[in-house]
């Protein structure tokens, strides 16, 4: 395996690859906030001994890619598919399997939608056609056809945000009472893995603070469904049943846009 930091869409963006480049590619895209180490390093080890050769990448504003001053300019989802589309340039590589978890999903919905030759396959894992309109529901009031987060999301999201970790100690806390509240009863939070991995994601972040710009990012983003309509990408939905940042019916409205794709449904998850 190999670090390296590519230019991808004009800015720069830190990659790290696994396995042979002559095997079958797939790019890997992280959810908001999170980095690319988030994913399990076990998950892509068997997709390495399977004969796919993995990418990852830290999206901008998380880890060490480029972070951003929203009141200086911003961006949109749309930026963040060039992003990984760039990332492919970089690397060489025409077209890949794409593979995203929550925002990652979504990334490789855009993917689909605005470079449908860069896409083999797509696999979107607990993500969601929606666009803005859920952190309107929350913050504004809107209405939404889609259920929001739980409301203990909300309340910890909001209890961050009024009073926002400063040290490191506090902030590993905060990412690791956030990721507490996300865990189904089907299996026990892993305290001590997800300590030593906030651990690491903090003393590797270039900014830590720019990975929130990802929610501001995406609220004007418009819902996707009509667009994902028109895609062909033949594409494998997976979702828990007790998802409660994108609960399980944003899982079924994805499958429901893609024609032909298929759901994945992991109960109790």
């Amino acid at each position: 395996m190999a670090e390296r930091m590519v230019k991808a869409n004009g800015i720069d963006i830190w990659t790290e690859d696994f396995g042979n480049p002559d095997d079958i590619p797939i790019l890997l895209a992280m959810g908001a906030s999170a980095q690319a180490i988030r994913w399990d390093e076990g998950f892509v080890a068997g997709l390495v001994d399977g004969g796919r050769y993995v990418i990852w990448f830290d999206n901008r504003d998380t880890g060490q890619s480029t972070s951003f001053d929203l009141e200086k300019e911003t961006y949109g989802l749309a930026d963040m598919a060039n992003d990984a589309v760039g990332v492919l340039d970089a690397r060489g590589l025409d077209s890949a399997h794409l593979v995203g978890a929550s925002m990652g999903g979504m990334i490789c919905q855009q993917v689909a939608i605005d470079h449908p030759d860069r896409i083999r396959t797509m696999t979107s894992i607990m993500s969601s056609p929606a666009g803005g309109e859920i952190g309107r529901a929350i913050f504004m009031g809107e209405t939404s056809e889609l259920p929001p987060p739980h409301q203990k999301i909300i309340d910890l999201n909001m209890k961050y945000t009024l009073e926002p970790p400063i040290t490191r100690e506090d902030r590993v806390q905060s990412r690791l009472e956030n990721s507490g509240a996300l865990v189904g009863s089907r299996a026990e939070f892993d305290v001590e893995g997800f300590t030593a991995m906030f651990e690491r994601e903090y003393d590797r972040a270039a900014n830590w603070p720019a990975m929130h710009n990802h929610a501001s990012a995406l609220m004007d983003e418009e819902n996707r469904s009509e667009k994902l309509r028109g895609i062909s990408t033949p594409t494998i939905v997976i979702h828990g049943t007790e998802d409660p940042i994108l609960p399980y019916p944003h899982g079924e409205a994805t499958v429901e846009a893609i024609e032909d794709s298929r759901m994945v449904t992991l109960d109790r998850v």
